[in-house]
């Protein structure tokens, strides 16, 4: 109780610094979190690493400000105790013991996608083959959810279909307010009432889906979404809830979403971060020719790189950050993570639909122990030479889910699931396009960013031990 005590007072302590975010300040909210909540050493890491950006002066510290600055009060608690506390302090902390205890590491969060129900009908969408009467109850993802944070897993991310149109989601940010989600949503149902409703629970980040400007926005999602999405990111400024965007760069649209006009307007809009997810050939009438090029693809890494060091605003590209995460997330990795979908099925990852578990049936940390998902571990990095700049189970190394897809008798989560793996035009196209791509990035990773990499795992593994 006393412990508890003092941690309520410092987290009192943090929020109430957040308020005045001058420099001395900032540095006293990671000497409090470095004296009341930090017992593993590996955090010690990063607290490291954000003292000397604040010290640097970087845009990572204008974008702390200008997130802080603008967030209900609610939403600056909760983003501070729950995400940046509970998930990326007490979390790991809790996982780092129990990894000891169980002798394997766990997964630092999830993606779960509780409902396929959507009201657009965007071309290529990932999740078009999702049945739209599947989906789980209540009780069931309360079930997930508390099983998660036996395992240390607070931060998991919501997806669909639309997750706004799953009747009981609000109900479970409430239930679960000690943990911190995200949002994939096209932004449609996110009105004025519920930019309230979400900054008054204050543990939801949305990320909106948008294909570049209103040309690209429309023609993908349909006429009139674009406009609908910069007034859903303006009742979510308006409210002080934290929220990003969500971009798939496609040959079509890769030269917009890697542009300063782009990036420049989601930062005048209000975004903190931003996803990239590349365009691959699964869910509704999967199309090899949508995919950007290898070239386009190589551009948009450099460039994100690019906008991190000099915007206020957080960029991650799903496949090109690879060697900030050690590689591939998927399979439910130690720190990675792995997706349930609306049926239950346990995938390794949103993208590589087939499984062979379901959730409905097993306990969370059963099925993260499948051997299917062990087989996808120890396969990492899948390419010959490690290079993380092409981590890629699906695109870039895909004769490697081809095999233990058929060795582990992983079913299809869906009828387009199977085509990536069984189609003779679309794995003919991923093989030579990864071979094309390892051609861009081979010398690349060998010449430089294999060393900062080795650079920054030896200064992890030392602070770990």
């Amino acid at each position: 109780m006393i412990k508890d005590t003092v941690k309520k007072r410092a987290i009192t302590r943090v929020v109430d610094l957040t308020l005045n975010l001058s420099d001395e300040n900032l540095v006293k909210i990671i000497n409090i979190a470095e004296k009341s909540f930090i017992k593993d050493k590996s955090i010690l890491v990063y607290t490291e690493q954000i003292k000397k950006a604040f010290q640097e002066k970087s845009p990572a510290v204008k974008l702390v400000r200008n997130t802080l600055n603008k967030l209900s009060p609610q939403s600056r608690k909760g983003l501070i105790e729950n995400f940046f506390i509970n998930a990326m302090i007490n979390g790991r902390q809790e996982q780092a013991k129990l990894r000891k205890k169980l002798g394997f590491g766990l997964p630092w969060f999830f993606v779960i996608s509780p409902s396929a129900r959507c009201n657009l009908n965007c071309i290529g969408c990932y999740a078009g083959e999702y049945q739209k009467h599947e989906g789980l109850t209540f009780e069931e993802v309360d079930r997930i959810l508390t099983e998660a944070k036996q395992l240390g897993i607070y931060f998991v991310t919501i997806s669909g279909g639309e997750p706004y149109f799953w009747p009981p989601l609000l109900k479970i940010f409430q239930k679960h307010h000690d943990m911190y989600f995200q949002t994939y949503t096209n932004g449609t149902l996110l009105d004025k009432e519920m930019a309230k409703k979400l900054a008054k629970l204050g543990n939801v980040a949305p990320a909106i889906s948008i294909e570049g400007l209103e040309k690209e926005t429309d023609a993908r999602r349909g006429k009139g979404v674009f406009q609908k999405v910069m007034q859903a990111m303006d009742n979510l400024k308006e409210a002080g809830v934290m929220f990003g965007f969500s971009a798939t760069p496609t040959k079509l649209n890769a030269e917009t979403l890697m542009s300063d006009e782009f990036i420049d307007l989601m930062i005048e809009k209000g975004c903190s971060f931003g996803w990239f997810f590349q365009y691959v050939p699964i869910g509704r009438k999967p199309d090899v020719s949508l995919m950007a090029t290898p070239e386009q693809r190589n551009k948009l890494r450099a460039k994100t790189v690019e906008f991190r060091t000099t915007k206020p605003i957080f960029i991650g590209d799903f496949w090109n950050d690879g060697p900030y995460v050690g590689g591939c997330l998927a399979g439910a990795r130690p720190g990675g993570y792995f997706h349930i979908n609306c049926n239950g099925d346990v995938e390794p990852c949103v993208f590589v639909q087939f499984a062979v578990d379901n959730i409905k049936n097993k306990k969370l940390i059963d099925v993260i122990q499948s051997p299917f998902f062990k087989a996808i571990q120890e396969a990492q990095p899948y390419c010959k030479n490690k290079n993380l700049l092409s981590p890629c189970i699906l695109i870039d190394n895909p004769w490697v889910l081809r095999e233990i897809v058929k060795q582990y008798k992983a079913q299809p989560s869906y009828n387009s699931s199977y085509e990536v793996i069984s189609d003779p035009k679309i794995c003919q196209f991923l093989d030579k396009y990864s071979e094309k791509y390892k051609k861009i990035t081979d010398p690349l990773w060998e010449n430089s960013l294999n060393a900062k990499y080795k650079d920054w795992k030896e200064r992890y593994k030392s602070a770990d031990k």
